[in-house]
């Protein structure tokens, strides 16, 4: 859902907070007493847009920047009971969502050449290599990990490149 200051409705920016926001904090309430029975780990998902704020996306962007943040709080808070929690933030991937949203395939195209030319590894991500930062996290390789936000973004954190 996109918009911008003067155009998003309360309605869609509740929306967008409710679902990126608001769902990862319930859960993570909800679960809070199972998780410090089973010392588990939490892996929210962010995304560039969480520091990388994009013209018309303000309510996503917002949504995705509190989220960096209650994934640090809540590492800060659930450290002592054994839970972790981290973030995974790619930049640009390649999914349906794009097409679902109603992209025709030249568009999509066009979006991911125009995207991978801002990336200094020269092409977008695919789910594929988010769902292995995911399983990293929640591996005994990542035990010592807790707070921190993972750039899945080819590069792009560290560029003054476009959007």
């Amino acid at each position: 859902m996109s918009g911008d200051v003067e155009t998003i409705t309360p309605y869609e920016h509740d929306n967008m907070i409710d679902i990126n926001l608001r769902t990862p904090f319930l859960l993570m309430q909800c679960f809070n007493e199972y998780l410090k029975q089973s010392k588990g780990c939490v892996i929210n998902i962010s995304c560039d847009k969480g520091t990388r704020p994009d013209p018309g996306l303000v309510s996503y962007c917002m949504s995705k920047a509190g989220i960096d943040m209650l994934t640090k709080s809540a590492a800060m808070e659930l450290a002592p009971f054994g839970i972790r929690v981290n973030a995974v933030a790619p930049s640009f991937v390649e999914s349906n969502l794009y097409r679902a949203a109603g992209l025709t395939e030249p568009e999509l195209d066009a979006l991911k050449i125009r995207a991978g030319n801002n990336i200094p590894m020269a092409r977008v991500g695919n789910v594929t290599e988010i769902a292995k930062a995911i399983i990293f996290l929640t591996s005994e390789h990542g035990t010592k990990m807790t707070g921190h936000i993972m750039k899945v973004d080819g590069g792009k954190s560290l560029t003054t490149r476009g959007q």
